[in-house]
C-alpha cells in the first residue's frame, strides 16, 4: 500500500458514474464493492493489496449479473463505465477515507481537550467570582466601618455641643448658688459683729461701773480722814519751799551765764555782720539767683509732676481694669481647666476607641494585603552607567493596569542569523515596575505596607534578586534612603505613635550572611579573627509550636535609635564577603539577611504581637560562562546558583494546592531552611527583581525576569506547614 497523501486529491466535477443509493438497492454488486463499510472511530485494520483487489475486480466483471424482478441494469455500457471508475478512483477514495478517519480521531481528541479546558476555565471563573465577591464584601465592610467612624465623629461633635451647653447652665446654677451662699454668709457675719459689739458694750459698762464705785470709795475715804490731809499738806508745803530755793539758786546761776553768753553773742554778731557785708552778701546774691533758677525748675518739675500724676491716675485706672481682666481671666482659666479635664476624659474615651480601631485596622490591613497577594514581585530597572550603552529602546514599560493591579514590561531581543536579523519580543507582568527615574523613596512607599504587616505580627520577607551589578545592594542598603534604613525609621516613628494607644515594642536585630552554604555572623566582635568564626557553629532551629526560628551563637542587637542602626549596618558591611568579578568590581558573594524581631504588647487590651521582618540582599544571579570565574570565585558562583535554584523550587512547591500533603524542599538550602517560617502560612513575601537597562545585559535580564515571573505566578496556599 502506498503512502497516504497529506492533502486529499481533487475529485472531478463531471457527473458521477456511481449509482445513486436508490439504484444501489436494485443493482447487484460484489460484496466488497456493493456497499462500503463506514468506520466511525478508527480506519480498517487491514487494506487489500492492489493485486488482490484487481483480481477481485476481474472476477466481478466476468461474473454474470443476477437476474431480479425489479428494474434491470444495462450490463454492457454501465458495467464497463463502473469498472473503469472503480479502477481509477477506489484506491484514492479509500486513502481519503483513511485520512478522514485519522483527522476525525484528532478532532475527537481536540474536542476532549477543549472540554477539559472549558471545565478548567469554568472552575477558574468560579474562583474568580468568589474572590471578586469576597473583595466586594470586604470593600463594603470597609465602607461600613468608614461610615461608622464618620457617625462616631458626628456623635462626638454633637455630644461636645450638648456638654458645652450643659456646662454653661451648670456654671450659671453654680454662680446663683454661690451668690446666695455669699449673701447668707454676709448676713451671718453682720449678726455676729452686732452680737460682739453688744457684748463689748456690756463689758465696758461693767468695768465703768466698777471704776466709779472705786472712785466713790476713795472719795469717801478722803473726806473721812482730815488729819491725814493736814499732815500731807504740811509735807507738801515744806517740799515746795525747798524746791523753790533750789530753783532760785539755779535761776540766778543760769541768768549770769546767760548774760555772759549774750555779751559774747553780741560780739560775735558784730563780727559776723562785718563778714556778712564783705563775703556772704555776694554769695547770697548768687545763691538767690540759683534759688530763682531752682524755683523755675521746680515749677517745671511741678508741671511734669502733674502730668505724671495724671498719667499715674490713668495707669491706676488701667491697673484696675487689668486687675478686673486678670480676675476674669482667672475665672476663664478655671473654666478652661474644667473644660480641659472634660476634654481629657473625652480623650481617654477616644483613645479607647482608637485602640479598638487599631485592632480593626490590623485585621483590614491584613485582608487588604492578602487580596493583593501574599507573594508579590516588583521590577526595578537600573539606569545605565557611563561605560555602558545608553540605548534602552529594547525595554518598553506599559502604564499600570488599575483593573488587574499589574504592570507589563516588554523586552525586544535581536536574533542574528546567518543571512538575516529577527526581533523577538518577551512580555512579563509584575505587580509594579519602577523605571530608571524612580528613586529609593518611591520604592519604599510601596514597601512600607509590608513593613506595617510585620509590625502587626506577621512574618515578612523582602528579597532583592538580580544579576551582579543590577543595583540590589543599593536598593536594600543605601545609607541615606535604602529599604533597610528607611524601614527602621518607619518602625521607630510608628512605634512612637502607638505608645499613646498602649503599645510598647522591643526591637532586636540579627545580621547574617550565607557564604558557600555556611552561616556567618556579620555582627560578631570585629576583634575576633576569621578562624574563631570558622570554628563557631551556627545551627538553624525551628519551634513548631510557636513558629519561631533561631540561629545559635549569633549576635543580637537591640535597636533603640537611628545611630545604633547606622553603626550596625557599617559594622556588617565591613565583614560581608565581596570580590571583584568581570561583571562587577565589588560583587557580593553571599546572601545577606537582616532579621528584625518586633515584639509588641498593649498594656490596655493585653494584646500581644510578634513579627519577623527578613530583608534579604541576594547574591548576583549569573551564568558561569558569562561570569568567567575560576577557583574560589567559581565555587562561590556554584553555591549561589544552587541556593537560588532551591529558592525557586520552594516557591514553585508552595504554589501546589496539595502543598500540605507534598514535600517542600526547604532543607535543600540554608537560605530556604532559614526562611521556612517566613515563607509559609500567613507570611508576606515581596521580591524585587533588579535588572540592568543596558542592551548588552539582555540575556541576563531575560533570565532574571523569567525567574521573577515564575515567582509572580505563585499563589500561596493558606495553611502551609
Amino acid at each position: 500500500m502506498r503512502d497516504t497523501p497529506t492533502t486529499p486529491l481533487r475529485v472531478s466535477r463531471e457527473p458521477s458514474l456511481i449509482p445513486s443509493p436508490t439504484m444501489a438497492s436494485r443493482l447487484s454488486l460484489p460484496g466488497n464493492v456493493q456497499q462500503k463499510r463506514r468506520y466511525t472511530s478508527s480506519p480498517p485494520s487491514k487494506m487489500q493489496t492492489d493485486s488482490n483487489f484487481q483480481a477481485e475486480k476481474r472476477n466481478t466483471i466476468l461474473s454474470p449479473a443476477p437476474q431480479t424482478n425489479e428494474l434491470k441494469y444495462d450490463g454492457n455500457s454501465s458495467s464497463s463505465n463502473l469498472t473503469k471508475f472503480y479502477k481509477n478512483n477506489v484506491v484514492e477514495l479509500n486513502e481519503l477515507q483513511e485520512t478522514l478517519y485519522k483527522k476525525k480521531s484528532i478532532l475527537d481528541t481536540k474536542i476532549d481537550e477543549y472540554e477539559t479546558y472549558k471545565l478548567q476555565h469554568q472552575e477558574i471563573q468560579i474562583r474568580w467570582d468568589n474572590m471578586s465577591s469576597e473583595k466586594r464584601k470586604i470593600e463594603n465592610e470597609l465602607k461600613l466601618k468608614q461610615n461608622e467612624l464618620k457617625r462616631c465623629k458626628n456623635d462626638s461633635v454633637e455630644k461636645k455641643r450638648i456638654l458645652e451647653r450643659g456646662h454653661q447652665l451648670h456654671l450659671k446654677e453654680l454662680e446663683a448658688k454661690n451668690q446666695s451662699e455669699l449673701n447668707k454668709l454676709k448676713n451671718e457675719y453682720n449678726m455676729k459683729i452686732e452680737k460682739l459689739k453688744q457684748d463689748r458694750i456690756k463689758e465696758f459698762e461693767k468695768k465703768r461701773n466698777d471704776l466709779l464705785e472705786q472712785v466713790e470709795g476713795k472719795r469717801n475715804k478722803i473726806l473721812t480722814n482730815d488729819t491725814t490731809l493736814a499732815e500731807l499738806k504740811q509735807e507738801l508745803d515744806n517740799k515746795y519751799l525747798c524746791l523753790r530755793e533750789e530753783w532760785l539758786e539755779k535761776y540766778q546761776s543760769n541768768w549770769t551765764s546767760e548774760i555772759d553768753k549774750r555779751t559774747k553773742m553780741t560780739q560775735d554778731i558784730e563780727k559776723y555782720e562785718k563778714e556778712l557785708n564783705n563775703d556772704i552778701n555776694p554769695k547770697v546774691e548768687t545763691l538767690t539767683k540759683k534759688l530763682n533758677e531752682a524755683k523755675s525748675k521746680y515749677e517745671e518739675l511741678q508741671t511734669v509732676l502733674q502730668k505724671r500724676s495724671t498719667e499715674t491716675k490713668d495707669l491706676v485706672s488701667q491697673i484696675a481694669e487689668k486687675t478686673e481682666q486678670i480676675n476674669k481671666t482667672k475665672i476663664n482659666s478655671e473654666n478652661l481647666t474644667q473644660k480641659v479635664e472634660d476634654i481629657k476624659n473625652k480623650l481617654v474615651l477616644v483613645n479607647n476607641e482608637l485602640v479598638k480601631e487599631e485592632t480593626i485596622r490590623r485585621i483590614l490591613h491584613n485582608n487588604l494585603q492578602e487580596l493583593r497577594g501574599n507573594i508579590r514581585v516588583y521590577c526595578r530597572i537600573r539606569p545605565t552607567l557611563s561605560k555602558e550603552n545608553k540605548d534602552t529602546e529594547h525595554i518598553k514599560i506599559s502604564p499600570f493596569d488599575d483593573t488587574n493591579g499589574t504592570q507589563q514590561i516588554e523586552i525586544s531581543k535581536n536574533n542574528i542569523h546567518a543571512n538575516s536579523t529577527s526581533t523577538q519580543n518577551f512580555n512579563f507582568k509584575f505587580d509594579k515596575i519602577f523605571n530608571t527615574k524612580d528613586n529609593n523613596t518611591d520604592v519604599f512607599n510601596e514597601v512600607g505596607q509590608l513593613v506595617q504587616s510585620a509590625l502587626d505580627g506577621y512574618n515578612v520577607c523582602i528579597f532583592a534578586y538580580g544579576q551582579t551589578g543590577s543595583g540590589k545592594t543599593y536598593t536594600m542598603l543605601n545609607p541615606q534612603d535604602g529599604i533597610i534604613p528607611s524601614t527602621i525609621v518607619h518602625i521607630f516613628n510608628w512605634t512612637e505613635n502607638l505608645k499613646e494607644r498602649g503599645w510598647k515594642y522591643s526591637i532586636t536585630c540579627q545580621f547574617v550572611e550565607i557564604y558557600n552554604e555556611n552561616i556567618v555572623d556579620l555582627l560578631r566582635n570585629s576583634n575576633s579573627n576569621d578562624d574563631t568564626e570558622a570554628t563557631t557553629r551556627h545551627d538553624i532551629r525551628h519551634n513548631i509550636e510557636t513558629q519561631d526560628t533561631t540561629i545559635t551563637n549569633v549576635t543580637a542587637c537591640e535597636l533603640d535609635s537611628e545611630a545604633t542602626v547606622e553603626a550596625v549596618l557599617r559594622r556588617a558591611s565591613k565583614l560581608r564577603s565581596t570580590a571583584s568579578t568581570k561583571s562587577n568590581e565589588h560583587s557580593s558573594r553571599s546572601h545577606s539577611i537582616f532579621i528584625v524581631h518586633l515584639k509588641g504588647e498593649n498594656s490596655i487590651t493585653g494584646e500581644k504581637s510578634e513579627g519577623t521582618l527578613n530583608l534579604i540582599d541576594l547574591a548576583g544571579s549569573e551564568r558561569i560562562n558569562v561570569a568567567h570565574v575560576d577557583g574560589e570565585r567559581l565555587r562561590e558562583t556554584q553555591h549561589i546558583n544552587k541556593s537560588l535554584s532551591c529558592l525557586g523550587d520552594v516557591i514553585h512547591a508552595l504554589n501546589d494546592s496539595s502543598v500540605n500533603k507534598r514535600h517542600i524542599p526547604f532543607r535543600n538550602s540554608k537560605l530556604t531552611y532559614l526562611l521556612q517560617n517566613s515563607l509559609t502560612g500567613n507570611s508576606k513575601t515581596l521580591m524585587f527583581v533588579n535588572i540592568s537597562g543596558a542592551s548588552n545585559h539582555i540575556n541576563e535580564t531575560l533570565n532574571s525576569l523569567r525567574f521573577a515571573s515564575k515567582v509572580n505566578a505563585t499563589k500561596m496556599q493558606k495553611g502551609n506547614i
